[in-house]
């Protein structure tokens, strides 16, 4: 049987009649953060997906449907119910393994943000800070719990997203993938300011730290209960967060103009270090 080629943003694959070995969806940690005003979903060339399909030597054996500001929960251009279905069509008996990377453009506990937002604005934010909790807007990190993971992923607006990859490629790996080391350990942030180096721009930055922590113990919780594997990449990224020297950093932040990226995400060195880390877990 010929066959056929699947486009879903800038990605394409061949479709095998029994599936691709691998399909991957995610956010913009995945896709990496391009924008598309007209909805599409462009993907970086030397994204993670790219370079993990790469090392494993999949040729065009694979199909990534990740998408940069997708969600499972709400609706709009950019959902993992899309996701999932155009996947659908590269997902079978021959596929050996689906990641998904996400939570982080999730709203929690009836905030009117994302996380994503409410991190990036609370670090920018050099008057209130991060210690205003009286906003309302803001997402709440004791609302990030590992019941609601799971909720989203089984019986969110997208559907259940874990019930159908196990209908659909009953014979994969089901891999819930973290995000790689954003801010410092201590709660200050750096960041530039007309050249020079701030290294204490937002010395209140607690509350951007707790709520990435938040999602990687929910993130790893949610996966033992549902029966899935979960691969963090914190401690391979470590020491690379986004106030590290350049060079050494490997998150982006404002003012890194030599990366075509958006703040807070992996940079081309970065996206080759997260394929590199979930290489290893692959094939343990």
């Amino acid at each position: 049987m010929a066959t056929s080629v699947v486009v879903v943003g800038g990605g394409t694959a061949a479709a095998q009649p029994d599936g691709n070995r691998y399909v991957s969806l995610g956010d913009s940690f995945t896709s990496g953060p391009n924008y598309d005003p007209f909805g599409g979903c462009p993907q970086l060339p030397y994204a993670w997906p790219k370079q993990f399909a790469a090392q494993w030597g999949l040729g065009n054996d694979w199909f990534d449907a990740s998408c940069s500001g997708a969600v499972v929960d709400g609706r709009g251009t950019n959902t993992f119910g899309q996701q999932i279905d155009a996947a659908s069509r590269s997902m079978g008996s021959r596929t050996e393994l689906v990641t998904i990377q996400f939570a982080g453009n999730e709203s929690y506990g009836g905030s009117g943000r994302s996380a994503a937002w409410s991190v990036g604005l609370c670090v920018l934010d050099f008057v209130n800070g991060c210690d205003n909790a009286a906003d309302p807007t803001s997402v709440r990190p004791d609302a990030i719990t590992s019941a609601e993971l799971q909720r989203r992923l089984t019986a969110g607006d997208s559907g259940n997203i874990i019930g159908r990859i196990r209908q659909e490629a009953p014979n994969a790996r089901i891999a819930i993938v973290g995000y790689p080391t954003v801010l410092p350990s201590d709660t200050s942030v750096c960041l530039p300011i007309n050249g020079l180096e701030v290294p204490d721009f937002q010395p209140r930055a607690a509350y951007a730290r707790t709520v990435l922590d938040r999602i990687e113990v929910a993130q790893r919780q949610a996966a033992a209960a549902l029966g899935v594997e979960f691969w963090s990449l914190r401690q391979a990224t470590a020491g690379h967060d986004a106030c590290q020297p350049l060079g050494q950093r490997w998150i982006t932040r404002i003012g890194d103009f030599h990366e075509e990226l958006l703040p807070f995400h992996p940079t081309r060195t970065g996206y080759g270090a997260q394929a590199n880390a979930l290489t290893a877990y692959r094939t343990r």
